[in-house]
């Protein structure tokens, strides 16, 4: 090959190398130009990035509402006063002078075991008595004529105190015969007809006072300390759907060592009759009542190394504020410092939320006073009537 030709083309490819080379750089330098003219991605963009634009966030408004702090428990009705009638003798039944399932007066005579040769020993022993006394008359008249000694008049006032207590066990042993009501109730069913032959553990009848009843519920260990005489209750018996209210009268001194619980017993009045001695019920203890307080709702709350703090719109922007919590119910949580009525709390928004980002306001809600009434959490699912289901404090 000729070596000039051979030459040209050693640099021809060496031009067209450098060229290709060259070429990407070319293209890229193109394309900042392009850029700095406002495309995508440049300088110029405004509002296409992520978190440039306003966020849209839901708000909570705070406002004082009433606040109840309570708890889930489960208990049992019994009636005020209850007692199963029993003779004290045993014997042949002779008298049931009750209806069933009526009401009887205390002091009422409700059933009577044969007594006869009680009233017979006691007949001969009046009649004994009125001897002695006729005798005791005449001594009397004789003793001022010198007729008898005062010695004589001393034996036969003595024998009349020992007939007197001979009367006395006799009227005592004629009462254990008979079967009166203790005090004013319902009396339940018979269990013996006239004529049965009974003993001392004979069940007779049963007599029970329904108006009022009491309530008896345990409680966890942890509210034992909360739990007084005269704070309120709510509940449910089974099978209803109406709620009944009763006050705490007596608390257990002690917890049971088997559950850790404390029992509790309530007194609630029944002058209607619609409440029956063994009903289950589910009871809601109220601890503490509030009138005014300010609550947002349990998500609100950011958990931080710091303490608790929620997002607050203000000004268009989100606003992190530090609170100190109270009790906690199942929806919401008492917030004692860091907000004030009419605070808009963010309840939504939380993964893309950042101190001083611009928020646009979307759904607002408002405290619901229902949620929080007397009772509400009887409405509830029965399975979550457990002991210390709601009312922990943080």
């Amino acid at each position: 090959m000729n070596p000039k030709l051979k030459g040209l083309l050693i640099v021809s490819v060496i031009l067209v190398g450098a060229f290709l080379l060259a070429l990407p750089k070319l293209s890229l330098g193109g394309g900042e130009e392009g850029g700095n003219g406002g495309g995508p991605g440049g300088p110029g963009a405004r509002g296409g990035g992520p978190g440039a634009g306003a966020l849209l966030v839901d708000v909570y408004v705070v406002e004082p509402s009433p606040l109840l702090d309570r708890t889930l428990a489960t208990g049992s009705l019994m009636a005020e006063e209850s007692v199963d009638l029993r003779a004290e003798v045993g014997g042949r039944l002779v008298e049931i002078s009750f209806e069933e399932g009526g009401m009887v007066e205390a002091g009422a005579l409700l059933a009577r075991v044969n007594d006869r040769d009680l009233q017979a020993r006691l007949q001969a022993l009046e009649a004994r008595g009125r001897l002695l006394e006729q005798r005791e008359f005449r001594q009397v008249r004789l003793l001022a004529e010198g007729g008898v000694s005062a010695e004589e008049l001393e034996e036969t006032r003595a024998e009349l105190e020992v007939l007197e207590a001979d009367k006395e066990l006799v009227r005592a042993d004629i009462e254990k015969t008979e079967v009166r009501a203790p005090f004013r109730g319902r009396v339940g069913f018979r269990e013996v007809s006239p004529g049965s032959l009974i003993s001392p553990d004979t069940r007779i009848t049963t007599v029970q006072v329904l108006d009022p009843l009491r309530l008896q519920f345990s409680v966890p260990a942890r509210f034992a300390a909360r739990v007084a005489s005269g704070q309120r209750v709510l509940f449910r018996a089974e099978g209803s759907d109406r709620d009944y209210e009763g006050v705490i009268y007596a608390v257990e001194p002690a917890l049971e060592e088997s559950t850790r619980t404390l029992s509790i017993r309530a007194r609630t009045p029944n002058s209607d009759g619609t409440l029956f001695p063994g009903s289950f019920a589910t009871v809601e203890v109220i601890l503490e009542e509030f009138d005014e307080a300010l609550t947002v709702p349990s998500i609100a709350v950011r958990p931080d190394l710091d303490g608790p703090r929620v997002f607050v719109y203000r000004g268009g922007e989100a606003e992190v504020v530090p609170v100190r919590l109270g009790i906690r119910t199942r929806e919401s949580v008492q917030v004692l410092e860091g907000l004030s009525s009419g605070d808009s709390v963010i309840v939504t928004g939380f993964q893309q939320l950042r101190p001083g980002r611009d928020v646009e306001v979307g759904e607002v809600t408002r405290p619901d006073p229902g949620v929080e009434a007397p009772g509400a959490l009887l409405d509830e699912d029965p399975a979550a009537a457990l002991p210390g289901a709601t009312g922990d404090s943080p």
